[in-house]
Parts: structure tokens; C-alpha cells; sequence
């Protein structure tokens, strides 16, 4: 189980975001976790942004 920096659980975060973007910010904490980021909603979002950034590069 995951928790934010703020101590909020990561699956309730992302559950409390719009449905269009719980993917990629799921993805963006566990890539934050992986490089060992700190979780917190910054550094979730410049992360997500990132990989958005590629994945539509590749697509393009």
C-alpha cells in the first residue's frame, strides 16, 4: 500500500480524481515510487505530464 507524503492513501487520491486522468496519475505514482520521488501532488503531476509528453511523441 502506497500513502502520499500528506499520509493520504494513493488509491484514494487517484480515485478522487477525474476518471480521464486516474490512469496516467496511477502510473505517474508508481514511476515517483520507483525513482524514489517524493509522492506528493507535484511531483505525481510534472511526472504524468512527462509521460503524456512521450507517449504523444511516440504517437505522432
Amino acid at each position: 500500500m502506497l500513502f502520499l507524503r500528506d499520509g493520504q492513501n494513493a488509491l484514494q487520491y487517484v480515485q478522487s480524481l477525474n476518471a480521464g486522468v486516474r490512469q496516467i496519475a496511477a502510473e505517474a505514482i508508481l514511476e515517483c515510487s520507483r525513482l524514489g520521488y517524493p509522492l506528493n501532488n507535484m511531483e505525481i503531476t510534472s511526472k504524468a505530464r512527462e509521460m503524456q509528453r512521450k507517449r504523444q511523441r511516440a504517437l505522432a
